[in-house]
């Protein structure tokens, strides 16, 4: 009987252990990537948050790395603001840009990295799957569906809350809305200050933080792209 209370005891240590140890190995963490290129489709002012009565200031496809010391610059520049129409009072800027990223990202994650390897095996529903080894290759990234993503796959595995890694876009922490469908990712963000337009055309004045701007879990290097921290104004 006692030698029988021993082996439950030690069952239960055993499988304590583990169970700690397997919550502990897991780990998620977000860092800077060194290549963050997005693809600009449409830029637009508006008058409020809704954007019902939006001017387009411009139209075309442009790719833009904002983790570039260059990317406000290059951003600021999609497009002419000289035929933004006078006494209008704007207070919001609303951008659409393509779901497929391009990036180069080598993150501390736990006691390892999770590294781009060029794999671009991602989807709507897939995230992308990295290296814990070798170096860090340039790699197209999907914004991912909103759900709940599995650690060991990075596939979706049912609505947020459902598995391990959840992605929402219902409350972004820099735009002030974000919706993801189709091909495309729209943000509206709001300007530092409200703009209406003088003689002098603006200049279009954009800083972007990228420091937490890709996202990883180590179980099997799931990474995923975060929202970086974007300010805009018009001067």
């Amino acid at each position: 009987m006692g030698t029988h209370n021993n082996m439950k005891k030690i069952f239960f240590i055993l499988f304590f252990t583990i169970f700690i140890c397997g919550k502990a190995f897991a780990a998620d963490a977000n860092g800077e990537p060194t290549q963050y290129q997005v693809t600009m489709k449409k830029v637009e002012l508006c008058t409020d948050l809704a954007c019902t009565s939006p001017y387009v200031v411009g139209e075309k496809d442009m790719d833009a790395d904002i983790a570039s010391v260059t990317a406000g610059a290059d951003v600021g520049s999609f497009a002419p603001t000289t035929g933004i129409p006078p006494g209008i009072v704007y207070t919001h800027l609303r951008v659409t840009i393509s779901r497929t990223f391009t990036i180069t990202a080598s993150i501390s994650v736990g006691a390892g990295l999770c590294r781009t390897d060029g794999g671009d095996n991602a989807t709507a529903t897939q995230m992308t799957v990295g290296a814990s080894s070798g170096t860090a290759v340039s790699e197209t990234m999907y914004l991912v569906n909103a759900g709940s993503y599995g650690a060991t796959d990075g596939t979706r595995d049912g609505a947020v809350g459902s598995s391990n890694i959840d992605i929402d876009y219902s409350s972004p922490s820099s735009a002030k809305s974000m919706t993801v469908s189709g091909d495309n990712a729209v943000m509206v963000y709001e300007l530092t200050a409200p703009y209406q337009k003088t003689l002098r055309a603006p200049v279009i004045k954009v800083k972007f933080d990228t420091s937490t701007a890709v996202g990883v879990e180590n179980t099997a290097c799931a990474m995923y792209i975060n929202e970086p921290s974007v300010t805009i104004s018009l001067q």
